[in-house]
C-alpha cells in the first residue's frame, strides 16, 4: 500500500481528493491536514509513503513545509498538487527537493498515476507546466544557465532582491570592484541590457530561484491555492 498523507487548506477538496483516491486499491490516506505545523507533526510520527501538499496551508505555507521537511530528512516523497500555474513556485519547489508538481485541474486517473510514479521514485510534472517551460527554454536557449559561474548567480540573486553594489559586497564578504565586474560579466552573458532585464531573463530561464516569487511575472494561472 502507498501511505499518502494529505495536506491542503481546502476540507471541501481534502474530501474529494480522499473519495477519489478511495477508488486505488493501493493507496491508503493515514492522515490529513489544513495546517503546516500539523502536517510537519503527522510526517514525524506517520512517516507516510508521500505528501500530497498544497502551496496554502494554514501557518506555513507549502514551501516552508517542503523544506521542513527535507531538513528532516526523511524519505517521505513530496508531490505538490497546487491550482498555481506559477513557474517561479514550480522551480523554487523542485530545488527544495520535491519529487513532482501537479496541477488541481487533473484528472483522477492522472493523480493517481503520478502517486504511483512517485512512490517508484519518478518525477512528474503536470503537462501544462512542462509544455510551457520546454517552450521558453526553446525560445531563450540554455547556454546561459551553464555560462554563469556560482559566484555569478549569487551576484544575480542579490541583484533581484534590489541589493545595492555595497549591500552585496557586505553580504558575500569581496570588494565593490568585483562586485561589478560580476554583474557586468552577467550582462555580457545574458545579452542583457540593464540589471533588471538580466534579473527577469534569469528568473525565466530558471538560472536564479528567488525565495518569495513574484507575482507579476513567470506562468500564471489560477489563484486557488
Amino acid at each position: 500500500m502507498i501511505r499518502v498523507l494529505l495536506a491542503d487548506d481546502h476540507l471541501l477538496l481534502r474530501q474529494g481528493t480522499k473519495a477519489l483516491l478511495a477508488t486505488a486499491d493501493d493507496i491508503e490516506i493515514v492522515a490529513e491536514s489544513g495546517e503546516g505545523g500539523e502536517v510537519i507533526e503527522f510526517i514525524q510520527r506517520l512517516k507516510p509513503d508521500i505528501i500530497l501538499l498544497d502551496i496554502r496551508l494554514q501557518g506555513m505555507s507549502g514551501i516552508e513545509v517542503a523544506r521542513a521537511i527535507r531538513g528532516l530528512m526523511l524519505d517521505t516523497k513530496i508531490l505538490i498538487l497546487s491550482g498555481y500555474h506559477y513557474e517561479q513556485y514550480v522551480r523554487t519547489l523542485f530545488a527544495v527537493g520535491v519529487h513532482g508538481y501537479m496541477l488541481k485541474d487533473a484528472s483522477g486517473p492522472e493523480l493517481i498515476a503520478s502517486i504511483r510514479a512517485v512512490c517508484r521514485g519518478e518525477t512528474v510534472l503536470s503537462a501544462e507546466i512542462s509544455a510551457h517551460l520546454v517552450a521558453k527554454n526553446h525560445r531563450f536557449g540554455l547556454a546561459a544557465n551553464e555560462e554563469l559561474s556560482d559566484r555569478e548567480r549569487e551576484v544575480l540573486t542579490q541583484v533581484a532582491y534590489g541589493a545595492s553594489n555595497k549591500e552585496i559586497a557586505a553580504v558575500l564578504n569581496i570588494s565593490i570592484r568585483t562586485i561589478e565586474t560580476h554583474v557586468s560579466n552577467v550582462m555580457v552573458k545574458l545579452r542583457a541590457r540593464s540589471r533588471t532585464d538580466a534579473v527577469n531573463l534569469a528568473i525565466q530561464l530558471g538560472i536564479i530561484v528567488l525565495e518569495y516569487p513574484s507575482f507579476n511575472t513567470g506562468y500564471k494561472g489560477t489563484s486557488n491555492g
